[in-house]
Formats: C-alpha cells, structure tokens, sequence
C-alpha cells in the first residue's frame, strides 16, 4: 500500500502532443470494459511511464491509466485531497506528533489483506501508427488471476513471471547488450509473450489496419 498511496498523490509524467508534462494522478477518468468484469474506470497514475518517456520521446502520445472498480478514484481522491496520503507530513494530536500517512496505511491493512480471495491482474496495451503507411492498431490484453494450487497472487504471477524470463533470456543469450537497459529496449517481445504463455500468463494481441482485424 506505500507504493500504491505513493502512485496516487505523486504527479503522472506523460507525453501528450509530442511533449513531456506532468498530470495530477487520479485525473482524467474514463471508463473501461474487460469481459467478465464489466465497466471498469481508469485514471493516470504515476510511475506508470517509467522509463517509457526517456526511451521513446518523440512519440505524439504516451500515457499510463490504472484499472480499477467504478468508484475507486473518487474515494482515494478525497484521502490525497484531505492530505492522508502525503508523505513527510505529520500534525500534532495532543502534542504528539502524528503521520496521517501511517495512520492510514495501519487502518487500512485489515481491509486490504486478500487472505482467501482471489485477485487479478488486468492489463490493455495500445499502440497506433502506421505501419507500412497503413494505420494500425495493435492491441495486447491480458486477464491473469490468483493460482488457487500455489496461492500465488495474479500480481506476482504478472510480475514474478517477468523477471524470471528476463532473467533467463539473459542467461541463455537471447538478451546479448551488457550494462544497464530498460525493458523496452532489450527484451524482445514475441518470445516474452511466448515464455509468459508457457507460464500460464496469456497475452492476447490483435491488429486492426483499417477494415480489417487479425487476433492471436
């Protein structure tokens, strides 16, 4: 929950216009629909774009939205707005002094433990262009949940999974550049998709170029 109250109240950093800029987290709110959850709503929240805006700035668009139920944003909103959420902050109650911040995280670490639920990771990737002077859309989804057998949650299966495959790919020479790199630039796509499928993590994409549509 520290990185998630962190990911609401610090600002979101996105190209829009072919320029770099800085929206509020929690803004822009547009509705979602996923099979099998229904609508859904999605809002900018930072750390998204990671590394994203330095590998690839000349882009016209790039931004980041967060999934969740209908309602979420208004409520985590109104914490951000009330100063609940900020970080090195604190009031004195009684002459002690208090993080509102701490506060909140210890009252809501009863409400947020999954115990026997099941979770899920939802994920829409996006890109349009054109390729070969065609606009295209190419679409990635994916819909992973809680592994029942293992326990292990939808989040780790989504991410755990990841850096294992990275990992691998470079120990087995896929991935060859030495030193520091961002994901984008060095992990080759088809065969993660490939590796996470075999994982039980599917990534589905689909090709829109003008009339016609192609899924795989």
């Amino acid at each position: 929950m520290e990185g998630v109250l962190d990911h609401y109240t610090d600002p979101s950093e996105i190209i829009r216009d072919g320029k770099l800029i800085s929206v509020p987290s929690l803004s822009e709110l547009e509705p979602i629909d996923f099979a099998d959850f229904g609508e859904l709503e999605a809002f900018h929240t930072s750390g998204g774009t990671s590394t994203l805006t330095q590998s690839f700035p000349y882009l016209e668009t790039l931004e980041y939205k967060t999934i969740r139920y209908p309602g979420h944003a208004e409520k985590m909103k109104l914490l951000v707005d009330l100063n609940l959420t900020r970080n090195h902050y604190e009031v004195v109650v009684d002459g002690v002094k208090v993080s509102p911040r701490k506060v909140l995280l210890k009252v809501l670490d009863p409400i947020v433990d999954l115990k026997d639920k099941e979770d899920a990771v939802l994920l829409r990737a996006k890109v349009k262009g054109q390729n070969k002077q065609v606009d295209t859309v190419f679409t990635y989804e994916m819909v992973t949940y809680k592994d029942k057998q293992t326990g292990v949650t939808a989040m780790a299966r989504a991410t755990a999974n990841t850096i294992s495959i990275a990992a691998q790919m470079i120990g087995n020479g896929t991935i060859t550049k030495i030193g520091v790199h961002p994901p984008e630039k060095i992990v080759p796509g088809e065969a993660y998709i490939h590796q996470m499928a075999k994982r039980g993590v599917i990534i589905k994409e689909k090709i829109s170029m003008e009339n016609h549509t192609t899924a795989s």
